[in-house]
């Protein structure tokens, strides 16, 4: 984990206190208790009213890529949660274009602007810290979201707090499920994102475990398969599979690719955790598909916002910081909350489990 140990923040705030005093600032982001180390879930999260304080803000979201249907989800979430505190005077979107140089320019632009919380999605991990610690150093709240279990930096001196899902724990469900769903006997192939990205890595210590339990799970694959989150390469990747293994009964993927190459092949699809997504549900409603969906997060962002609103204002805030997610869907249970929950007149790069209106996420998507 992070090296930030203490839940009031106690060693890292004084220091951040010292450094801010001797360059100057006025804002002291050391007043508030964030609880960084603090688990929970989305039964925990509270009202960002609690948060919001009076004085005039400024709140900006710098995203380390923008261009795929999850990032403009995440935009809207967070847009709608800023748009509830009227003294939030102004609230900016950057985009970072996956290149380090443009969002460190980003967010020093930020700095120069005055703005007082900074939330972000930091894609290419530490190389955006010098940021971080600039903006952290001149007063400004920031909170990397999404960040999964290790990401590098300290907290109270290159951002206030992070606030994340824990991807271990993610690979921990998906392989419980599965194992579950088999009755402990199978061929399972485990999908992952970009070759070495850290949430893969901590999604894998999740699912290792569980697996090895079981002598009946055989994972084919050592490692997870790499497809960049792209369901064309994951569905190219999945066709080769299938030539090179007779007996496939269980996948855990976060695109619906291998899903499109079992059907292109006219086999059978195995029993399938994912991660929630329209497109998903509707495709296991056509198909009677056998199959599990975890929350797909968006919703993150609001959380961050709070965290960095808190830290603003000298608010404490008694959220958790490291969030399990929830099951969204659950072919398998009889509780008619983790039903399918697809629905064809939304967009099929919707989000089941975003915490927005049908109309919010249409608008987000680029409907009307």
């Amino acid at each position: 984990m992070l090296s930030a140990r203490n839940l009031t923040m106690g060693a890292s705030a004084l220091g951040l206190a010292v450094m801010m005093a001797s360059v100057g600032y006025a804002v002291d982001l050391s007043k508030a208790k964030l609880y960084p180390e603090k688990h929970g879930g989305i039964g925990d999260f509270q009202s960002i009213s609690k948060f919001c304080g009076t004085k005039p803000l400024k709140v900006a979201l710098s995203d380390g890529w923008g261009g795929n249907y999850w990032r403009h989800i995440t935009r809207a979430e967070f847009e709608d949660e800023a748009s509830k505190c009227a003294n939030i005077t102004e609230t900016r979107y950057t985009d970072g274009e996956f290149k380090p140089e443009k969002q460190i320019s980003d967010i020093e632009g930020l700095i120069a602007q005055k703005y007082d919380v900074i939330i972000a999605f930091l894609d290419t991990g530490p190389a955006i810290l010098k940021a971080t610690k600039e903006a952290t150093a001149a007063g400004v709240a920031v909170v990397p979201y999404s960040t999964g279990d290790n990401f590098p930096g300290t907290i109270g001196k290159d951002y206030v707090d992070r606030v994340t899902e824990s991807q271990a724990k993610v690979g921990e469900q998906a392989a419980e499920w599965l194992v579950k769903t088999l009755h402990g006997k199978g061929n399972i192939i485990m999908f992952g994102g970009t070759p070495g990205n850290p949430m893969t890595a901590a999604q894998t210590t999740g699912w290792r475990p569980v697996f090895a339990k079981y002598p009946g799970i055989k994972v084919l694959e050592a490692e997870p398969v790499p497809t960049m989150w792209d369901p064309a390469v994951a569905q190219q990747k999945t066709a080769a599979l299938i030539a090179k293994y007779p007996q496939i009964d269980g996948i855990y993927s976060e695109t619906v690719g291998p899903i499109r190459a079992f059907v292109a092949a006219g086999k059978p699809i195995p029993a399938y955790a994912g991660q929630s997504l329209m497109d998903l549900s509707c495709l296991a409603a056509e198909h009677k598909m056998t199959m599990m969906s975890i929350d797909a997060h968006t919703w993150m962002a609001r959380n961050a916002l709070r965290k960095g609103l808190a830290a603003a204002n000298g608010i404490d805030n008694t959220e958790p910081s490291l969030i399990t997610l929830p099951i969204s869907e659950d072919t398998t249970s009889t509780d008619p909350k983790l039903a399918l929950k697809c629905d064809k007149s939304m967009p099929m790069d919707s989000i089941p489990s975003a915490m927005l209106s049908k109309e919010q996420q249409i608008k987000a998507l680029g409907g009307k």
